[in-house]
């Protein structure tokens, strides 16, 4: 319900619609339920929330290094130990819980779920943001039942990694966790709750923001927000005409708004992709194809957007080569699944700090010691936008043209105003 003083006579007409269809068909919604088909009704089924996560072995840096010391992140936190990595490819048994907690820490993205990616978390997310007044990201044991349209339901709430969250907390301010007291307590997916107490206590501090936390069903606010109201009513009043017609149904109105907000998301990303290669080069030095993971992509773009946040982001190193001790062997080359590391034609280390995942395996494979995992300045992590820097320098020459204009004009008003005193004082 919108503030007192904030509502208008078109909040009047979408509370007296809404009035109007609740008293004209009192009994709509349960006649609707008696009369749906039993064998099509959807029932709540926890399995159709999890999936067993994908392995891409490719990626894995235990894999290309064919060390087994140099990450075991995806081994120590899967709660069942069901993933086995050996010299050729990275394994799932069958004993998987399907948390997808394994995707969520992999900083190479060499596990990943199908319908979880990153950028589908997102996505999701930012569809009920936009249209409920509060989003809710809940798993299947605490919900116990069919999600709401403003309920994101997850194996587990830690299969979210900070990226994402940071990604979130940066565009939505009405988003919450919904997990009733000791729910952890009581899981099989015994790192659960760690993992997801890390990744949105680091999103809070990078985004400068806040998630919230419910802990009783009866505490969640299911209404839609008043601008999707809003944009419901009017496109249905505008549409009514047309709606006899063609049988365009009004209540897409927010839907297909917030569809076009997310795809100007989507295509603010690829400009994203597009500028990144353009400042440093798809391709190293050695022709391999330099690869931007989906969460760190999500991160860089809302920095695009907001850079003052980068003062916020803290906790992340990257490597700073000591020349005198490198060898230039090309472990640490080895190691960076995503090239951002790379050995120029003259044996010179070369980082580049977008691609960087961070994880600091480069410089754990280094045998001479020669590479150091420094602080990051997050300032770097803001891409240089050719055509904003373009705009912003003609806008400057644009303002000091008409400043010196400006001056000369003064300055000739001034003369001509001597001039005309001049000629009063002789008459």
């Amino acid at each position: 319900m919108a503030k007192r003083d904030e509502r208008d006579f078109l909040d009047e007409l979408i509370d007296l619609q809404s009035d109007w269809q609740a008293f004209s068909n009192p009994l709509g919604g349960i006649a609707d339920s008696l009369m749906q088909d039993p064998g099509k009704k959807k029932t709540w089924n926890p399995a159709d929330y999890k999936e067993v996560p994908v392995a891409n072995s490719a990626r894995c840096v235990r894999v290309s290094t064919q060390d087994p010391t140099i990450c075991t992140r995806c081994m120590d936190i899967c709660p069942t130990d069901s993933i086995r990595i050996d010299e050729k490819a990275v394994k799932i048994d069958d004993s998987c819980r399907k948390c997808g907690l394994c995707a969520a820490i992999c900083p190479a993205d060499a596990l990943f779920v199908r319908s979880r990616m990153p950028k589908n978390l997102y996505e999701m997310v930012a569809r009920k943001a936009s249209a409920y007044k509060q989003c809710y990201i809940t798993c299947t044991r605490a919900l116990g039942r069919l999600p709401l349209g403003n309920e994101v339901v997850l194996a587990c709430v830690g299969l979210i990694p900070r990226d994402v969250w940071f990604a979130i907390l940066a565009d939505y301010s009405n988003v919450s966790v919904y997990l009733p007291m000791g729910i952890c307590d009581r899981c099989r997916t015994t790192t659960g709750e760690e993992m997801l107490s890390e990744e949105i206590a680091t999103a809070e501090q990078w985004a400068d923001a806040s998630v919230g936390l419910e802990v009783d069903e009866a505490d969640l606010d299911h209404e839609y927000t008043r601008a999707y109201k809003r944009s419901q009513f009017v496109s249905g009043a505008l549409q009514a005409g047309e709606r006899l017609v063609t049988g365009v149904n009004p209540a897409l109105a927010g839907a297909k708004a917030i569809a076009a907000k997310i795809q100007d998301h989507a295509n603010r990303m690829n400009e994203l992709t597009a500028s990144l290669e353009n400042a440093v080069g798809a391709r190293t030095a050695t022709n391999k194809q330099r690869q931007l993971t989906a969460r760190r992509k999500l991160m860089l773009e809302a920095l695009q957007r907001d850079p003052g946040l980068a003062e916020h982001i803290t906790g992340l190193k990257v490597p700073v080569c000591d020349s005198t001790r490198c060898t230039m062997c090309g472990e640490c080359a080895l190691a960076c699944s995503t090239h951002a590391l790379d050995l120029d034609k003259r044996g010179n280390v070369q980082i580049e700090v977008p691609y960087c995942t961070n994880c600091g395996f480069c410089a754990d494979a280094c045998p001479e010691g020669a590479l150091t995992m420094v602080p990051l300045n997050a300032n770097e992590l803001v891409i240089p936008d050719p055509y904003a820097e373009e705009i912003a320098k003609k806008k400057a020459e644009a303002k000091a043209e008409a400043g010196r204009l400006i001056a000369q004009g003064r300055e000739r008003l001034g003369k001509m105003g001597d001039m005309l005193e001049s000629l009063d004082k002789d008459s």
